[in-house]
């Protein structure tokens, strides 16, 4: 799923910082040290999403949102707007829809495909804006291509855009911006097995361009009247067309081959919405030999060229795709209620905050016996059950914990148990009903016992094997969580490679994220910074 996140002048880090995630990732560190900002650089990008602002280029906070974190320029490193926001998204090709990679020859190879997306704020009287978008790929995590923003396109790139936004059924608004291709990568091994390809599709590509010229009118798609008359157009598609044909018939070099992608690549746009490229066009009036030939062979894209407005566009569906998978769940959940009201629509999940918990359960009696299963495993010494109030509203019910630990049946209201049960329930629940979500949560430890910490460890070992297959990214304090992990690697339960751990420290430079190590019997090959953990040997001495 997400396999990095690297923060630039966000919030506590002003320093490019690079996260390696795993299936389950903890985040520890003093406090105040920066955890809380790796999850946020996640959840502002998918609070922005999911704001009804149209196209909202980036929202800090928000009605009923994930997270509020006040004006642009308090998420500033030092508050300085002649700083850059930097967040870049790194995105498993293993673990996140394959088949969408495996349409682009770039990515066949590659195991991950990364999107970096760059604010900023001229000033105070001015918007937040995109300032830059770059595509990343490969485990080197090779630059591929830049976007930046331009004002003035073509009149059929516009149209171009506007059409494929409306074919899609959404809605133009002001906010829909354009970016123009600013940089390409002219590396050979970017561009090697392009031109093999290239190559062997030369005398194809030869024979496409001759029937075009011979076709009366050449390609009427691409023919505006208002814009130029039908012989001015002819004329300059025929020179662009006898000068592909003039470059394919010969046997080019790896070097002629690049320059001439590159000048393409130089005119090609996207549009965006919000942050997310959407639509590709080029800023010309006439089309590109290679794409339409590309596209008479009813291809996706094309297999001999960067293709980068559409592989811009699919870094943006992944990264999407990426957000709409994760699932945040706050420090602080909703205390329970003494009884509810169903609301008479069924919730997909627990809530932000937990506070859909109580209909999640009503609508689904196999999660209550999942959580159940669970609470046992875990030594909770409760079972859920749910409760209708009485025969005549059947929408009222109540939240009810059978305590399994009393001789005789005993039942208690949830909202008359430690804090701690209600704190952790959404967090249990969500685990067990979620499958390929990337959970989030900041201290799911909180208000409960050092051996439910450490219980919780089995929890997480399960819920990233199949069926689930989900990832956690979990910032805590919890030593006991961290225990248990490492003894059920050193028992084979888990692989070390299912988890990262992280170690945020402050600096006068601003926030560290130092990665600590694990070998496979679990131990760690590094000491903890500062002896987080060690001190409780100290209070000994």
């Amino acid at each position: 799923m997400i396999s990095t996140i690297e923060i630039e002048n966000f919030k506590a880090f002003g320093k490019r910082t690079k996260i390696k995630l795993a299936p389950i990732t903890l985040i520890f560190g003093e406090n105040s040290s920066g955890k809380s900002t790796i999850l946020q650089s996640l959840n502002l990008l998918k609070q922005t999403r999911e704001s009804r602002e149209a196209g909202a280029v980036l929202m800090p906070r928000a009605d009923h949102g994930i997270v509020d974190l006040g004006s642009f320029q308090e998420l500033l490193f030092d508050h300085n707007l002649k700083k850059d926001l930097s967040i870049k998204v790194g995105i498993d090709k293993y673990k996140i829809n394959s088949a969408l990679f495996n349409t682009y020859d770039i990515f066949k190879y590659n195991k991950e495909i990364s999107i970096e997306l760059v604010f900023s704020r001229p000033s105070i009287d001015e918007e937040v804006v995109l300032k830059r978008i770059s595509i990343f790929a490969g485990d080197n995590q090779d630059c591929l291509v830049v976007f930046e923003p331009i004002q003035k396109i073509a009149k059929r790139a516009r149209r171009e855009l506007f059409m494929l936004y409306r074919r899609d059924r959404r809605a133009l608004h002001s906010n829909f911006k354009f970016m123009k291709c600013s940089w390409v990568n002219k590396e050979s091994k970017i561009w090697s097995q392009l031109y093999e390809k290239a190559l062997a599709k030369k005398n194809d590509i030869v024979d496409y361009l001759l029937r075009i010229k011979k076709r009366e009118g050449l390609d009427q798609n691409y023919l505006f009247e208002d814009e130029m008359t039908n012989v001015e157009y002819r004329d300059v598609y025929k020179s662009i067309i006898d000068d592909a044909i003039k470059f394919y018939r010969k046997q080019f070099t790896l070097d002629e081959y690049i320059q001439r992608m590159i000048t393409i690549e130089a005119n090609t746009i996207i549009g965006i919405d919000g942050f997310v490229p959407y639509g590709v066009t080029r800023d010309s009036e006439y089309p590109v030999p290679e794409e339409a030939f590309s596209r008479s062979t009813a291809r996706i894209s094309n297999d001999f060229t960067l293709d980068s407005g559409r592989l811009s566009v699919f870094a943006g569906r992944i990264l999407e795709q990426a957000l709409e998978m994760l699932f945040p769940l706050g420090p602080f959940r909703r205390p329970p209620e003494r009884w509810y009201i169903f609301t008479g629509t069924s919730p997909q999940d627990v809530g932000y905050k937990g506070e859909l918990l109580p209909d999640y359960l009503f609508r689904n009696p196999e999660l209550v016996d999942d959580a159940n299963t669970w609470l046992d495993k875990l030594g909770i010494g409760y079972r859920l059950k749910i409760q209708h109030l009485g025969p005549r509203v059947k929408d009222l019910f109540e939240v009810r914990l059978q305590d399994t630990r009393r001789t005789k049946a005993v039942e208690v209201g949830l909202s008359d148990v430690g804090f701690g049960i209600s704190q952790i329930l959404p967090f249990i629940v969500q685990s067990l009903a979620s499958t390929d979500k990337i959970l989030s949560i900041e201290q799911p430890e909180v208000h409960i016992h050092p051996k439910l910490q450490a219980d919780l460890g089995d929890l997480l070992a399960e819920a990233i094997k199949e069926p689930r297959q989900n990832q956690f990214i979990i910032e805590t304090h919890s030593e006991h969580l961290i225990l248990r992990l490492q003894k059920l690697i050193r028992d084979g339960v888990m692989s070390h490679n299912d988890i990262s751990v992280v170690y945020v420290s402050r600096h006068k430079s601003g926030a560290k994220a130092q990665q600590l190590i694990i070998d496979s019997n679990g131990d760690f090959l590094d000491d903890w910074p500062g002896g987080f953990f060690p001190e409780r040997l100290r209070e000994l001495i």
